[in-house]
């Protein structure tokens, strides 16, 4: 049998891939912008997430929930003049 897909083990592959994608793509000369690239990560996650195990994506979606409030409580966190927050 083989070994489960852990929490740590989630933290430390998206660690190092993350690292990749800085290198190969955020450090280009003109880079995207960031939210571009988190755009296409989510579009690759709901892709994706058909062939996971639904192990695989209860882990995926507690990721994608952590983001989705650290993202909003930096959202409000600055006022920004003409820019109001949606939430």
């Amino acid at each position: 049998m083989s070994k489960e897909f852990t929490q740590a083990d989630l933290q430390n592959q998206a660690g190092a891939l993350a690292t990749e994608i800085i290198d190969c793509v955020l450090r280009q000369p003109e880079p995207p912008r960031t939210v571009v690239v988190l755009e296409a990560l989510v579009m690759l996650y709901r892709i994706h997430a058909q062939s996971l195990s639904p192990h695989g994506i209860g882990l995926c979606a507690m990721t994608l929930g952590q983001l989705a409030g650290e993202m909003l409580q930096a959202s409000t966190a600055t006022k920004v003049p003409g820019c109001n927050a949606i939430h």
